[in-house]
């Protein structure tokens, strides 16, 4: 979290200057109904689904599709993505690999597996400034999914997500 990934979308639909259709999982709740947006304020109008192919019946003349926060999405993204390259629609996913326990989330894993290219993206630490790879729950709460921002998480590298485990155990 916090390292842009939603920025980076936009950025990459914006440079590729095609047809394109933004998509958002329905239960990320952050950003009310067909808005997209950023932590840093960028806005972007996109389409709020439960599964990426509520939108294929809209694909006549589009080049590409931009997936936000991939990981909310169940198995059947896989299916879709497969659809979706077999029919020659560029895909762009925004995701994360990890989640709060630095397991995998999702099917992000999955998604990694038959992507062509992957670009981690590193946030800065909110203990050290240091690179930050890791997404800490501030809450105690144990269920992978807990929709939230810095109200619930916060950035942290390798020896600060590690020393703030062993503090919490």
């Amino acid at each position: 979290m916090f390292a842009g990934k939603t920025t980076e979308l936009l950025n990459r639909i914006k440079k590729a200057n095609k047809t394109y259709l933004l998509l958002k999982p329905r239960t990320d709740v952050r950003n009310l109904g067909n808005r997209l947006t950023t932590h840093d304020g960028i806005d972007a109008q996109a389409i709020t689904v439960d599964r990426v192919s509520d939108v294929f019946h809209q694909l006549q003349g589009i080049e590409i599709i931009a997936i936000d926060e991939a990981q909310f999405f169940d198995d059947a993204i896989i299916e879709d993505i497969n659809y979706l390259i077999l029919n020659k629609i560029k895909l762009i996913i925004a995701g994360l690999e990890k989640d709060y326990l630095h397991k995998p989330f999702g099917s992000m894993q999955k998604i990694i597996k038959i992507s062509n290219s992957v670009i981690r993206l590193k946030a800065t630490c909110n203990h050290c400034g240091e690179d930050a790879y890791y997404s800490h729950r501030l809450q105690k709460s144990k269920t992978q999914v807990l929709i939230g921002d810095s109200n619930h998480y916060e950035a942290l590298c390798e020896a600060c997500f590690t020393k703030t485990l062993n503090y919490e155990r």
